[in-house]
């Protein structure tokens, strides 16, 4: 017997997205829940982001976001999206000095946070504990599996609680995804492991659309040194500094990247250069080097610090006085959930915002704007999710018994599969076969390995809430995988944070989103 929890809202998901909507619908009046995998507000991207906002503050017109915006999106963003987002953003963010967040105002955005690598706690924590003290409840350790309908519209949801080892359901009027990426879908990431696109498969299967899936950002510049974690890097160090391959040649020059700085404005062209020279023979242990030793020589301690800088750099690789290894990591997803203006799905009951929806963001996204686009859709979806929740709640428990005895049969399976090992291979797969560079044999491989791992996937066994856990996200991973594959089997062309070296250039004709939607059959539908 699943024990079953009631509300107004269920908003899936406590980063930046999740709690902002949170907050929108708390204060119209609503009992508001928000269930997710992980502690409130922790182990998610806006926790792990830079910290840096970009928006019309100071130096920069909603006019000229909205341009840079569309230019580093090559074109494919949808244009009514990005004209709210550029048009709010700035409000958005001061709002945050409401629910205790300190904000720094800057040129051509903001930025909040203090702690390296976890600058977005500064946003997160402060937020989760103002959604708290206006009565916002939080159930972590809750994997939501199937979203429940009565009709056509949304009504619940069904999931597993992992710290108590119990399947729970929950019934609501209105659900809001705010679940993320699918970013742990690559061996090499700096998202947290629990990003693995469950949000695209549940918004899926509830009836909803999906868009440009095949567009997966890689951050360019991560540490690479063995036994060290994936930093990222930018500022002076990547600015000033020399990238450079084996041979010492400076990479960026030698493909040419002009836009700066580079991690903001050339991320996807210099993703692809590195990756073209480490495949190419001109790394070194699937890397390439960042000579920073000037840069370095003209600062002090504190001035590195006061810059973001790691200490790890000097004081353990030395990097005042040698190069160090670098390399790209997956970053960003710019698909998901088509939405409009209001992070309305287009299923009843149904509303998306933060990086769970596509279309914002184009083929490639500009540095600094997911943070301000979370905030700003993230309140027009719980706003309008709350306007939606006027209406009467249906009780239904029928539709979660299939979801249900799928929970009993896990733990109750003798002999299976092991659903970590699953989840290693599609992240290896993913990596080496539907990564940075592309083409129809590779994808082809990565699909042929997903489709095996699925087999594995249905036959897997679960014995403790932590296996249950992996167990579940192994089957919704694998369906984001196969959109991401098919839909980049799709596009022939290159374009943005998409590359295929049998289509290297990008061709006009294909100026228009990849639509993933399901057939009568239940089959992945794709349409253009």
């Amino acid at each position: 017997m699943a024990r079953s929890v009631d509300s107004d809202v269920l908003i899936l998901g406590s980063g930046g997205a999740g709690l902002r909507a949170a907050i929108e619908t708390n204060a119209r009046g609503l009992n508001t829940i928000i269930a997710s995998k992980a502690p409130a507000g922790m182990n998610n991207c806006t926790v792990v982001a830079g910290g840096g906002f970009r928006a019309a503050m100071e130096g920069m017109t909603p006019e000229e976001h909205m341009r840079d915006t569309i230019e580093v999106g090559k074109g494919l963003n949808d244009k009514r999206l990005v004209e709210v987002f550029t048009s709010e953003g700035v409000a958005r963010i001061l709002e945050l000095r409401n629910y205790g967040v300190e904000v720094r105002v800057h040129k051509t955005g903001a930025s909040v946070g203090s702690i390296p690598n976890l600058m977005g706690l500064g946003m997160t924590k402060p937020m989760v504990d103002y959604a708290q003290s206006k009565g916002v409840q939080f159930m972590d350790n809750i994997a939501i599996t199937m979203l429940m309908k009565k009709g056509e519209r949304v009504v619940g949801a069904v999931g597993y609680d992992v710290k108590h080892e119990e399947p729970i359901t929950f019934t609501t009027r209105v659900v809001i995804l705010a679940t993320g990426g699918a970013g742990a879908l690559y061996k090499r990431t700096d998202c947290p492991v629990r990003t693995t696109g469950d949000g695209y498969s549940l918004g899926l299967h509830a009836g909803a659309r999906l868009r440009d899936m095949e567009f997966v950002q890689f951050f360019p510049l991560a540490l690479a040194e063995p036994g060290q974690p994936p930093y990222l890097l930018g500022g002076p160090m990547t600015e000033e500094g020399r990238i450079i391959n084996s041979l010492g040649e400076d990479i960026p020059q030698k493909y040419h990247l002009t836009a700066r700085p580079l991690v903001l404005k050339s991320r996807d062209l210099l993703s692809r250069a590195l990756m073209t020279e480490i495949t190419q023979g001109g790394g070194v242990d699937g890397a390439v080097l960042l000579d920073a030793r000037e840069v370095f020589r003209k600062r002090t301690l504190k001035q590195i610090a006061e810059e973001g800088t790691h200490r790890i750099l000097v004081e353990k690789l030395r990097a005042a006085e040698k190069p160090f290894r670098v390399a790209p990591v997956c970053h960003f997803c710019m698909g998901g959930l088509v939405i409009d203006e209001h992070g309305y799905t287009g299923v009843s009951g149904l509303y998306a915002a933060g990086e769970v929806v596509g279309g914002i963001h184009g083929a490639n996204r500009h540095g600094g704007n997911a943070l301000t686009e979370i905030l700003v859709f993230g309140a027009r979806a719980g706003a309008a999710a709350a306007e939606a929740a006027k209406r009467k709640k249906v009780k239904i428990t029928d539709s979660a018994k299939p979801e249900l005895k799928r929970y009993e049969s896990m733990m109750e399976r003798e002999y299976s599969y092991d659903p970590y090992s699953i989840i290693e291979r599609l992240r290896e797969a993913m990596w080496a076969k539907a990564g940075i560079i592309r083409d129809s044999a590779s994808l082809a491989e990565a699909f042929e390995t997903v489709f095996d791992l699925k087999f594995l996937a249905d036959r897997v066994s679960a014995k403790n809430g932590r296996d249950m856990l992996v167990a579940l996200e192994a089957q919704m991973a694998l369906e984001s995988a196969e959109m991401i594959i098919r839909a980049a089997m799709e596009r022939k062309e290159s374009r943005g944070a998409h590359y295929r070296t049998d289509y290297p250039s990008e061709d006009p004709k294909w100026l228009k989103p990849i639509y993933i939607g399901l057939s009568e059959t239940g089959a992945l539908r794709f349409t253009v």
